[in-house]
């Protein structure tokens, strides 16, 4: 029995030491960066030069890398892949080389729009008036220096005026562990959402003065704690003047009789993000939570917040995926005031199936379960007309049909006869097909019906949530 077992272990340890073979990582090469600096790709990869990792796991890191560099969302194009060598067959190391080859995408993008504040383009057309016309004009620069920095400068004129400007991920240290956003904003507009009416945006609009003016000054600080994990902190100060018909039409707008208001605001959240591609993502998790505090600088109006946003996304047998999502919020003001109120239907926080209501209260909760069927994989395709347009030319998409059904709450401690939709379980299910392109994009087209019977069709363009 001694010798028996003296062989069954001399037998587990060689087969334990083959198994762990391990391979010096002694260079990484990179191709196809003519802007991008090489530290930027560098540092989202889960090893370095000079690392010594487990053969067995390359394959795992190799993957991760290139999940990581992808997200960065500054190459349409990104492979990772070893070439490794075994000097000699008697030594416990192997060396690997990662290569690493990637295609920039177009940086430069104007920011161009025109709004029909009043009617649609059919009826403005017949009659134009181009005082009740919005036009928006700017600049977005991505990848600034080759630092993944991008730059937002936009200029609103006619019906509604203003400026927009945003300097975003500017670095404050070698590592990229630190980093700043600093955003300016000026805005002058004549249409305001003020209220609900029987669960509808309530808007006013004056043709002859601003109905609201403001400006505000923000600075967002990140730290980067590893590859997956950021703290953010937002510091905002606004100053916002209003028309005195706002709170004649509504007395509870923002939580006192005052026109004109400055305010602070402080928001901390973090974000754990493991997803495979952010902008389709079909693998990993997402974990964001934060809280937010808003005071006027009389201290009469105080806000308090706390969120959490929590996705998971697996992939399933035969090019079946799932993915679920849940989301929400609890907040408490120390006034009621419809602009602390608003949850849902506002801003780009929508609930499928009741698209054209939205929701005010002050705690919510959406439950998304959802189940896809890769209709078409990812397939890669060369525009020869577009041979002159290298950044455009090569095109990838991918095709996915859906299921997908939602639960909500909104919980409103102001009940009003005239909004029923709040404090009332909302569901709604559908099917729909989603088109994932290059540059982020996500065309979706989406059949829902909600728990009042109503369906409808509904095209969007999905941005990809960060």
């Amino acid at each position: 029995m001694t010798t028996f077992f003296f062989l069954a272990t001399l037998i587990f340890l060689s087969s334990e030491l083959k198994s762990q073979e391990y391979m010096f990582i002694s260079e990484i090469k990179i191709s196809g960066n003519k802007r991008t600096r090489e530290e930027i790709i560098i540092r989202e990869l889960p090893f370095k030069r000079g690392d010594v990792v487990r053969a067995s796991d390359l394959p795992r890191l190799l993957i991760e890398g290139r999940n990581n560099i992808r997200n960065l969302s500054l190459f349409n194009l990104v492979l990772v892949y070893n070439n490794t060598e075994r000097l000699d067959p008697s030594e416990k190391y192997g060396n690997t080389e990662i290569v690493i080859q990637v295609e920039e995408r177009w940086y430069y993008w104007p920011m161009v729009g025109i709004i029909l504040e009043d009617q649609d383009f059919g009826t403005w057309i017949k009659k134009p008036d181009w005082s009740y016309v919005t036009i928006v004009g700017g600049l977005k620069i991505n990848n600034i220096a080759g630092r993944n920095q991008t730059l937002r400068a936009v200029l609103t004129t006619g019906f509604n005026k203003g400026f927009f400007f945003e300097y975003s991920n500017i670095y404050l240290d070698k590592k990229g562990k630190h980093l700043l956003d600093i955003t300016f904003k000026r805005a002058y507009t004549r249409v305001e959402n003020i209220s609900l009416i029987s669960d509808l945006p309530f808007h006013i609009k004056s043709d002859s003065s601003f109905l609201k003016s403001s400006y505000s000054t923000t600075l967002k600080y990140t730290f980067r704690q590893g590859l997956h994990l950021r703290h953010n902190l937002t510091l905002d100060f606004s100053y916002t003047e209003i028309d005195p018909v706002i709170l004649k039409q509504n007395p509870d707008y923002w939580g006192n009789d005052q026109t004109n208001r400055r305010a602070y605001s402080f928001i901390y959240n973090f974000v754990f993000d493991k997803r495979d591609n952010i902008p389709y993502p079909l693998r990993g998790l997402y974990l964001s939570s934060g809280i937010t505090g808003y005071t006027s600088n009389r201290r009469d109006v105080i806000h308090k917040k706390v969120s959490g946003d929590l996705q998971t996304f697996c992939p399933l047998a035969g090019g079946f995926f799932a993915s679920a999502r849940v989301h929400g919020a609890i907040s408490s003001t120390n006034v009621k005031g419809h602009v602390f109120n608003r949850v849902i239907g506002f801003d780009e926080n929508q609930l499928r199936g009741y698209r054209r209501y939205a929701f005010e209260g002050q705690n919510y909760v959406v439950a998304s379960p959802e189940i896809k069927y890769r209709i078409v994989p990812e397939t890669r395709f060369h525009l020869k007309f577009l041979s002159f347009l290298p950044k455009f030319n090569k095109v990838h998409l991918a095709i996915y049909g859906k299921l997908f059904g939602d639960i909500a709450y909104v919980h409103n401690k102001y009940y009003s006869s005239s909004n029923t939709l709040s404090n009332t379980l909302l569901k709604n299910y559908g099917l729909g097909l989603d088109v994932a392109a290059y540059y982020d994009i996500t065309l979706s087209a989406e059949y829902s019906v909600n728990h009042l019977g109503e369906g409808g069709f509904y095209f969007s363009l999905v941005k990809p949530l960060r």
